[in-house]
């Protein structure tokens, strides 16, 4: 098995200033990872459009707050990185390497320059990076590696590169692709690959802002946004939620038999975590370290059918959290999958308040537009 890899993505910044509302904000969510996560996470994200202007004043200001972090940091580009007409001031203060990759217990990691073919309002790879992806992805298939891809937005809008992205992200494993963009929270899954939208940190539609944090246990996927303030943070890492199955055969996505369940728990002093298999006898979890707790959960005799798993954890000054998911249980791992759309934000889960996905959209790419997008939203495949 893999180890857990965990991350926290902070939403397009749109940095303007030192006076606005979202410098603050970003300042306030990296003191809070560092003081409940530091260093029980991997790294942290930025998705792209993190100067508002592309000016240099703006990448000092986001340079100066990255710099206060305990954990790595990885940045992308993003339409607004390109405002003030090139990447050189993206290049000087956060990466130097407008694409690239690295591995880590068992995964890859790839990170995207969404703008190198820029045609607004697509976004495009251009043809050396294409050359490099296909190398990477074909490289992680043969390790083995479970990939996970970073870009802007999503694949099907990089224009003439996206129907290759599709096919190319499908044939070769991709387990999840994260992006911003939107401004909204957003998961999508197309039956093969996860698909992940976190909310702008700069420009806030949709309640508080916060940060999303992402985990791999394995080959599950789970995603939890984290509005400022508001601890302990509890997130479900395997079993699969329902949602989320991309792999029928797993028995950690479609579930049966007996059962590891895994939660990871982040916060100040994390008294006890609890377990709740629907409306059963709380079981009490071991902390497997500093961050990571487990139970063991006999679904050999439970219905085929869904189920809801709750995690529950207290802190020694009585805060409480906790993560819920739909579970779903097949004895014989039979899998009916619902029915997929042909395009990948087609497939948005819509509306998951667990998760603080509103579903509303509302964001400057779909404007207030609530599930089902507006785009080829009658375009259904089985």
């Amino acid at each position: 098995m893999n180890r857990i890899i965990s991350w926290i993505h902070f939403g397009d910044l749109h940095i303007a200033g030192p006076d606005e509302q979202n410098y603050t904000d970003f300042l306030a969510l990296i003191d809070e990872a560092n003081r409940n996560m530091g260093g029980s996470i991997d790294f942290a994200l930025l998705p792209g459009d993190n100067a508002d202007d592309g000016e240099e004043d703006e990448y000092r200001l986001v340079s100066a707050a990255v710099a206060r972090r305990r954990f790595p940091v990885h940045a992308i580009t993003g339409d607004h990185d390109m405002a003030a007409g090139s990447l050189t001031f993206f290049r000087k203060h956060l990466s130097n390497d407008l694409y690239r990759s690295f591995g880590i217990g068992g995964y890859r990691f790839a990170f995207l320059n969404s703008v190198a073919q820029w045609r607004p309002p697509e976004f495009g790879l251009g043809r050396e990076q294409m050359m490099w992806l296909r190398e990477e992805l074909s490289l992680a298939r043969r390790t083995p590696e479970h990939t996970v891809v970073f870009m802007h937005a999503y694949p099907s809008e990089h224009g003439t590169d996206a129907a290759e992205l599709r096919q190319l992200f499908r044939s070769s494993g991709v387990l999840l692709v994260e992006m911003g963009h939107t401004h909204y929270n957003e998961l999508a899954n197309d039956g093969n690959i996860v698909y992940a939208t976190t909310r702008s940190t700069g420009q806030i539609e949709e309640g508080p802002a916060g940060f999303s944090v992402t985990t791999l246990d394995d080959d599950v996927v789970s995603w939890k946004f984290k509005p400022i303030g508001e601890w302990p943070l509890v997130m479900v890492t395997s079993p699969s939620d329902q949602r989320l199955i991309i792999n029928p055969s797993s028995p950690v996505q479609v579930v049966r038999g007996a059962l590891r369940v895994r939660a990871r728990v982040w916060g100040d002093s994390v008294k006890d975590v609890t377990m709740v298999f629907d409306s059963e006898k709380p079981v009490v979890m071991e902390a497997l370290d500093d961050c990571t707790w487990e139970a063991n959960q006999d679904t050999e005799h439970v219905a085929n059918g869904s189920h809801v798993l709750t995690v529950s954890a207290r802190t020694t000054d009585g805060q409480t959290g906790e993560d819920s998911i739909t579970i779903y249980v097949n004895q014989k791992g039979k899998y009916d999958p619902p029915a997929r759309r042909h395009v990948d934000y087609e497939n948005a889960l819509g509306e998951w308040p667990e998760k603080h996905i509103l579903g509303t959209q509302l964001g400057p790419n779909e404007n207030g537009h609530p599930w089902p997008p507006r785009r080829e939203r009658d375009r259904v495949t089985g």
